[in-house]
């Protein structure tokens, strides 16, 4: 497989640090207002490319050369560079629904298997409220 990678430039989005809410242990869901339009924003979530640019504290992302746009099935892999090893998680896009929902599975070793959503709605003329909800599932096999 051949392997793009692609470093950071800018500090993500942290979405837990605003109107974080704990529906129960095994879910976690953020909501951010974004002065940009719906479009805008799933253009710029659904770029494999730019996932460390916006998710989380990522430093890197790798994935298939051909795979510039997230699809249902697609697979990439996040990588966080830490002192003594680095965090790697692999993941796989399970639902997308243009330009509404993004969803994916990510897969981490030593940690429990997440669903992670993205759902988009209009937030005004201009605006975009992205939701974001992480629900800590058993393992799966890829």
């Amino acid at each position: 497989m051949n392997v793009v990678g692609r470093h950071r430039r800018t500090a993500p989005v942290n979405f837990w640090a605003r109107n974080r809410q704990r529906a129960d242990k095994r879910t976690q869901s953020a909501s951010i207002r974004i002065a940009a339009p719906p479009d805008k924003v799933w253009d710029l979530i659904t770029t494999v490319a730019s996932i460390t640019d916006w998710y989380d504290t990522w430093d890197n992302v790798e994935h298939a050369a051909d795979d510039e746009r997230l699809q249902v099935g697609t697979l990439f892999r996040l990588i966080r560079h830490r002192i003594g090893g680095d965090d790697t998680a692999l993941c796989r896009v399970t639902s997308l629904h243009a330009p509404r929902r993004l969803g994916w599975v990510q897969y981490a070793s030593q940690l429990p298997t997440v669903s992670v959503e993205f759902d988009l709605l209009p937030d005004g003329t201009t605006g975009t409220l992205l939701n974001h909800t992480r629900t800590w599932i058993e393992p799966i096999d890829y």
